[in-house]
């Protein structure tokens, strides 16, 4: 019987702790060499794009294939988990709250690894729905001494910064870009820009930074010159980087980064790679994590006491 979980049911089972712990797994697995990666891929109709893609996890037994579609009305997620040892489809679940806390975890992951202290203050650009767990996730990692938050939007950004005081969080928005990073060890990006807005003069004295807001060539969020700041560049997926990152393809187009610099995180996580200097990871979301977070749902609900709803496919 194939279990069937609604958003709602993700987001009661989903916690940022088990997140950053499953992707930090599926990492090192990636970085020996026991992950199966296929990109994300693309069909576009007339006003709508559907995104589609899949992994293989062999050391958890599990596949997926994660899709979602994006139209004017927004977009709508889903992932089918497999079991690879008896081809049972195992769930269907709703994953939306699953992809937000999935990039927040690669973030902390990135953090951990590539930034690897017990605390220090994070920069954080964006205040859309995907920028709670950017914080989360990186608080499981070290220590936050303060979040200082810029968007576009002053009314977004001092809402945002406002909420995370009910999380705990000793936060302030700010009303540049540079403001906001001044005195930061750490920075995040997650904004929706197609100009990059992160120089190299800004992130003078930032150890570690992680972006992950754009997945098409065409939008970046730091600038060429920033991006050859950073001695370390790492990315989740080599191969999608190659097509969808728009911050390195604008690098190496202007001759300011080499491809063969990228290195895959889990490559750091495994400990066959250490990080050198300022340190810059690039994700845009794999599906070996969405897996890897999906699986850890899936046990959650079986062992889980509430009668989700079953049904027979075949």
């Amino acid at each position: 019987m194939t279990i069937v979980l609604s958003e709602g049911d993700v987001e009661s089972l989903i916690d940022m702790k088990g997140a950053v712990s499953s992707v930090e797994e599926a990492f090192r697995r990636q970085g020996m060499g026991e992950v199966s990666n296929l990109m994300r891929t693309r069909s576009r109709g007339t006003n709508s794009v559907l995104n589609v893609m899949h992994a293989m996890l062999p050391y958890l037994g599990r596949g997926g294939l994660k899709a979602y579609l994006s139209s004017r009305s927004g977009s709508k997620f889903a992932l089918l988990l497999f079991d690879t040892n008896d081809s049972r489809l195992l769930a269907v679940m709703g994953a939306d709250t699953l992809g937000r806390f999935r990039t927040g975890a690669a973030t902390g992951v990135a953090t951990k690894y590539l930034y690897g202290r017990p605390s220090g203050t994070l920069a954080l650009f964006g205040s859309g729905r995907q920028a709670l767990t950017q914080v989360l996730a990186v608080s499981e990692v070290m220590s936050l001494e303060e979040v200082r938050v810029w968007s576009p939007t002053p009314e977004h950004r001092s809402a945002f910064a406002r909420s995370l005081k009910t999380h705990g969080f000793n936060s302030n928005s700010f009303d540049s870009p540079g403001a906001a990073i001044k005195g930061a060890e750490v920075a995040a990006a997650i904004t929706s820009s197609k100009q990059p807005f992160l120089t190299d003069k800004m992130l003078e004295h930032v150890m570690h930074l992680s972006i992950a807001g754009g997945n098409v060539p065409d939008h970046a969020e730091i600038t060429a010159a920033g991006i050859r700041a950073f001695r370390t560049v790492a990315v989740d997926d080599i191969a999608q980087a190659r097509i969808e990152y728009g911050d390195l393809i604008q690098a190496a187009k202007e001759g300011v980064f080499l491809w063969e610099d990228a290195v895959e995180l889990g490559a750091y996580v495994a400990g066959r790679r250490k990080p050198e200097a300022k340190t810059l990871f690039k994700s845009g979301g794999a599906a070996f994590e969405d897996v890897a977070v999906a699986s850890m749902i899936y046990d959650r609900a079986v062992k889980s006491p509430k009668p989700y709803p079953r049904v027979e496919l075949a």
